[in-house]
């Protein structure tokens, strides 16, 4: 989230206008779908992280779109596949040791596991519920899941959501660094300054990594 798909708390983009109530507009679409939930990394955050591309393709080739980007970004990082396989989808693919077919009748029962990164190991909080923080002010080069419009604000730890496997490092196959993870409220006045309504306030899940004491 360190992108143009970080846009949290951008405007200037118009209303959403969704267009029906459909999920599935093409064909292609269904099997994107499919696939993106078939084909697994080792971490979630990893396909979040081969969301990142071209600003101006982001903004026009719509969810789907941006899904095909991530996966053929995964399936290529991984040895799945080569350029001249995925630029030549007529043609025959490669056997890939370790590579498991999933067979049709498979499907659905591959669909209802999830994965999480939550783990339990005993890990020492840094903060305290009601602990005043600051959120650091990083901008890191790739993935990242701390939002920028709450980077460099001060905001109180709401509750302890236990401790996670940092998705930063996740990301990059660079191992799990556990550690807690805090609900941290925000008023809204904070992000947005005077204009913003002085009841509203924000609560956005955020890592230690990502904190600091407010001194």
């Amino acid at each position: 989230m360190n992108g143009i798909h970080d846009m949290g708390g951008m405007d200037g983009f118009g209303k959403v206008r969704p267009r029906d109530s459909e999920v599935f507009h093409e064909d292609w679409e269904k099997q994107v779908f499919v696939a993106n939930r078939l084909v697994r990394t080792p971490s979630l955050n990893e396909g979040r992280s081969a969301e990142s591309m071209n600003p101006v393709d982001y903004l026009g080739w719509g969810y789907f779109g941006r899904s095909l980007h991530s996966l053929e970004g995964k399936v290529l990082r991984h040895g799945l596949v080569t350029e001249e396989e995925l630029n030549n989808p007529e043609g025959r693919l490669a056997r890939v040791e370790g590579f498991e077919v999933i067979r049709a009748e498979e499907v659905e029962a591959r669909f209802q596991t999830r994965r999480g990164s939550r783990i339990q190991v005993d890990v020492p909080p840094r903060f305290q519920v009601n602990d005043r923080v600051m959120v650091k002010n990083e901008h890191p080069q790739g993935h990242t899941r701390c939002p920028r419009y709450f980077r460099g604000h001060q905001g109180q730890v709401h509750r302890d959501r236990g401790v996670w496997s940092f998705p930063d490092r996740l990301a990059h196959g660079l191992g799990d660094k556990p550690q807690h993870c805090y609900s941290v409220r925000f008023t809204a006045t904070e992000l947005w300054g005077s204009r913003a309504d002085p009841r509203d306030v924000v609560y956005a899940d955020l890592f230690e990594d990502y904190l600091e004491g407010d001194s």
